[in-house]
């Protein structure tokens, strides 16, 4: 099948754009988007995910006011339309590669709707690749690129209308193999590691004239399992990037809870100098479980999954507490993986950023 990527000169594999080279039906290639209010008075999350091998195109808008996230998830049978990315009411225009995207929803039987343009305003900066293996079988070989920008437009909110003026806005691109994609997760012998806890930072902020983004992945006693990051300038700077060579961190949590009140976080650059970002959040962490990742969707099949034709979903949910989500009947409901959008310092210069923290298992440094 020909589409019209096949009229450029990009291939990279003797096949056509509609195929890929592994038959891993976990093969994605994911946009996601975030942006939000300097007051905390709304924001959003965009993604929409290619998996070629599972014949799908989903997607899904996620947003926050008053203590209340809604969700619209979409899901549609990729092929004909291999390189149209919209599905549904959702569409992602690529405008200026590396720099502005348009992210629109259409109104519908859903009470969110946008049209947003996200510019980036610092460089996209490409992640060290990541790979890794259990009993053998490669369980994620993937590359991420993240950036920091803006977000300007309308955002419609079960009838309330906000006008975005350079919000914040974070987004990355990923692609390849990863766990929790096309509904299941294949066994080779017994899982490596069951039960052992593991901690894992990931931040994009920027500070006035600066920003930057780090990952970092400790097992339960604190000991690093990998780093990487760097601070970024714009483009017209001339200043080249800072990589991170260490990180430090001291989290405070909610009592009784895994979310995060308060977080600092000391990197080390390669230059040695020091950078001391203290993070406090904004908004609500987003409950995933609302966005389709992990068992998200209404058959908690997740992400990749092929629901047929054409599948629309929405629902809500109350994340007024801190960790706790409900339904809107007051019932307790998983709420998946959390992501917290912020407002930080860096060596006392204020901005923005996305800094999902992520205690999983047990952790013996902050006796969870």
């Amino acid at each position: 099948m020909l589409t019209e990527l096949d009229d450029t000169l990009l291939h990279q594999a003797p096949l056509p754009f509609a195929s890929v080279s592994t038959s891993d039906h976990r093969f994605y290639d994911r946009y996601w988007f975030e942006g939000f209010a300097p007051d905390g008075s709304a924001g959003l999350i965009v993604s929409m995910g290619r998996y070629a091998n599972m014949n799908v195109l989903d997607g899904f808008v996620t947003a926050q006011q008053d203590g209340r996230q809604y969700n619209v998830r979409f899901s549609r049978a990729l092929r004909p339309a291999v390189a149209e990315t919209r599905v549904g009411g959702l569409s992602v225009s690529l405008e200026e590669p590396l720099r502005v995207l348009r992210l629109r929803l259409e109104e519908g039987d859903h009470p969110l709707s946008c049209d947003l343009t996200w510019t980036g305003s610092l460089p996209a900066r490409l992640e060290d690749h990541s790979f890794s293996r259990v009993q053998g079988r490669a369980v994620s070989d993937m590359y991420r690129f993240a950036q920091v920008g803006t977000v300007s437009g309308t955002l419609s909110i079960d009838g309330k209308t906000h006008e975005a003026s350079d919000w914040f806005g974070a987004r990355d691109h990923s692609w390849g193999v990863r766990p929790g994609v096309g509904g299941f997760e294949p066994m080779t012998g017994s899982p490596a590691g069951a039960g052992a806890g593991r901690l894992f930072l990931w931040l994009a902020f920027r500070v006035g004239e600066f920003g930057g983004y780090f990952q970092l992945h400790e097992d339960h006693l604190g000991r690093r399992q990998s780093i990487d990051g760097a601070l970024v300038w714009p483009e017209e700077a001339g200043q080249p990037e800072l990589r991170v060579v260490d990180a430090q961190h001291e989290l405070s949590f909610h009592e009784g809870t895994r979310a995060f009140s308060h977080a600092r976080v000391t990197l080390t650059t390669e230059d040695e100098r020091r950078w001391e970002v203290e993070a406090e959040p904004v908004l609500t962490a987003w409950a995933y479980k609302g966005t389709g990742y992990g068992t998200g969707y209404d058959d908690e099949k997740g992400l990749g999954a092929y629901r047929g034709e054409y599948l629309e979903e929405t629902d809500a949910y109350d994340v007024s507490h801190p960790e706790i989500v409900r339904n809107l009947e007051g019932d307790a409901i998983p709420s998946g993986h959390r992501e917290q959008p912020v407002k930080l310092t860096v060596n006392g210069k204020a901005g923005y950023g996305h800094f999902p923290i992520m205690v999983m298992g047990p952790n013996e440094r902050y006796g969870l």
